[in-house]
């Protein structure tokens, strides 16, 4: 049985940087440069690399933040550039992404309830929003109460609680997360660590993890990609990619992972 939930076939990105004093001259940079991957349902996916390696770009254009220059982004088999008016707001609600900085992805100026409910009003109607966002809070371990206040009343650790529930009110079935707890202390990384992984087992979530550190990648994820400078240097699964890594660069990683 086919459960391939997403495809990526021969997918490139380009960008063209300025340089010198007067910006005069240019050069075209490949952030995603051929990759070309497959994620069954239910199964987790880390990718990694440097900073400037590429992966939040191949997270944008995984979820349609930005397109290829060439290549094919599939879901369910179906090329995402090619869905039609009901496929395409079907794959925007089922693809959710939660972002970096908790601080930056809340509105200030917005409640927690009216950050939720525009979503789930806009794909299931105005029937029973307070109910169904107290719902996803619980998800997450907040209270209902929280609805009503706003975002600079809150932890980093319970934004980012904030962040997650609010990507799984639309009942997504991939959820993208960029580096999720590399903002946050220590400790409250291994709570909102061990808050996806909870979340991934009950509900079936595919994720798909960008990460500069594979230690948390190798706690959540099942499958892992290794990028650098836009190209795959390794990919399969967390077992066989960290614990025998073929490529100098993987070591290096690995190496600087465990501060040796």
């Amino acid at each position: 049985m086919n459960d391939k939930i997403l495809e990526l076939k021969s997918v490139n990105k380009q960008y063209r940087a300025f340089e010198g004093f007067f910006k005069g001259s240019s050069v075209t940079i490949n952030a995603v440069d051929n990759i070309s991957l497959s994620i069954q349902k239910g199964r987790s996916l880390g990718i990694v690399g440097e900073s400037g390696s590429g992966k939040t770009t191949l997270a944008k254009l995984i979820t349609d933040i930005t397109r290829p220059d060439s290549g094919s982004v599939l879901y369910k088999g179906k090329d995402i550039r090619q869905a039609d008016k009901t496929e395409y707001p079907a794959y925007r609600r089922n693809v959710q992404m939660v972002f970096q900085d908790p601080y930056l992805s809340l509105n200030p100026k917005l409640t927690i309830f009216s950050a939720m409910k525009d979503g789930i009003e806009k794909y299931y109607g105005k029937k029973g929003l307070r109910e169904k966002c107290a719902k996803y809070l619980n998800m997450v371990g907040l209270d209902e109460e929280y609805l009503d206040r706003y975002p600079h009343e809150f932890s980093g650790g319970q934004r980012q609680r904030l962040s997650i529930a609010r990507a799984l009110s639309l009942d997504p079935e991939i959820i993208v997360a960029d580096e999720p707890v590399s903002s946050l202390d220590v400790s409250v990384q291994a709570q909102i660590l061990n808050l996806m992984k909870k979340l991934k087992l009950e509900n079936g979530l595919t994720f798909i993890l960008i990460s500069h550190d594979l230690s948390v990648v190798s706690f959540l994820c099942d499958d892992v990609l290794v990028m650098n400078k836009g190209q795959m240097v390794e990919y399969g699964s967390v077992e066989d990619v960290l614990n025998n890594p073929r490529q100098e660069y993987t070591k290096n990683l690995l190496t600087a992972s465990k501060g040796e």
